[in-house]
């Protein structure tokens, strides 16, 4: 054999060897456990204390596990649309069947449901403890203790809905005010009335842990207006192809689930540490037996 051919069946060798090593590259830049993830995974999340503190849950323990993990703050539409144009891999906190089905009628064939991982969650209009006030109805006659306001969260969010399609006008505050603003907004608005003793009324749900800090209640609402179907249930969504990128992470996700107790813990933890990741390691790190059960 010349030197011309060996050169050239060296070359050919050569070149296998690197188009077998680019294949091999290729089939794992979307697996972790042990290899460098190349796809970076984005959880989309509203500014509700349990999707920051699930979210931020999420992002640890997928981090950990060698994934690259991006959370991104958004309204509730843009995230639904979002997931499901592919551009959000994972949203963590859409309530079924009332909050969110306006969404999931717009966008749920779009997507794919993950697993359920709170079932007993509720909606409706609180107050602080020492208000007069027992139920929505009663509101109607004490416009001036209240000004006529009921404090709420971001436009487009469904508990503003299910308040002002629903419960004003059936119980007769079709001239009462929703004021709309931001879920910090009206956290603000609750500690300073609370501070002052001064009465107020704002929507929120639960799991939230304002109930345990503020010592809240709901009104009672006997026409069921806030929670027309029951306790609903917070899901998991992803884009069409997230099982198939990543099917280790969707398998965890699909079988997590936590507890309340568990879940106002971690939001006390992040609450106290004012910030998210520090939070979350925080409770991770009292919680491990826990965690390593949700990604085993």
């Amino acid at each position: 054999m010349g030197l011309d051919e060996t050169f050239k069946k060296i070359s050919f060798i050569m070149l296998t060897i690197v188009v077998m090593l680019l294949v091999s590259a290729c089939g794992n830049s979307n697996t972790a456990s042990g290899t460098t993830t190349k796809k970076e995974i984005t959880i989309g999340y509203i500014p509700w204390d349990e999707a920051v503190a699930v979210t931020f849950l999420w992002k640890e323990l997928l981090e950990e596990k060698g994934y690259k993990v991006k959370a991104v703050q958004s309204d509730v539409a843009p995230l639904f649309s979002g997931v499901a144009q592919g551009n959000i891999d994972l949203f963590l906190d859409v309530w079924m069947p009332t909050t969110h089905s306006s969404y999931m009628k717009r966008f749920g064939k779009q997507v794919d449901v993950l697993g359920t991982w709170y079932d007993q969650a509720d909606s409706g209009l609180a107050v602080p403890d020492y208000v007069d006030a027992q139920s929505i109805g009663d509101l109607k006659n004490k416009k001036g203790e209240f000004n006529g306001k009921i404090i709420s969260i971001e436009p487009g969010s469904g508990i503003n809905g299910l308040t002002k399609d629903h419960a004003m006008p059936s119980y007769g505050l079709t001239d009462w005010n929703l004021v709309e603003s931001s879920t910090a907004a009206m956290l603000s608005e609750l500690d300073k009335a609370i501070a002052n003793k001064e009465p107020i009324v704002v929507t929120l749900w639960r799991p939230h842990w304002a109930f345990e800090k503020y010592n809240l209640r709901y009104l009672k609402d006997p026409k069921n207006t806030m929670n027309p179907t029951g306790p609903e249930k917070i899901q998991s969504i992803s884009k069409k192809a997230f099982k198939e990128d990543y099917p280790e992470a969707a398998k965890w996700l699909k079988d997590f689930s936590i507890s309340a107790d568990q879940l106002a813990s971690l939001e006390s933890e992040i609450n106290s540490a004012k910030d998210e990741t520090k939070g979350v390691k925080n409770w991770i790190s009292k919680n491990k037996k826990v965690t390593e059960s949700w990604v085993k």
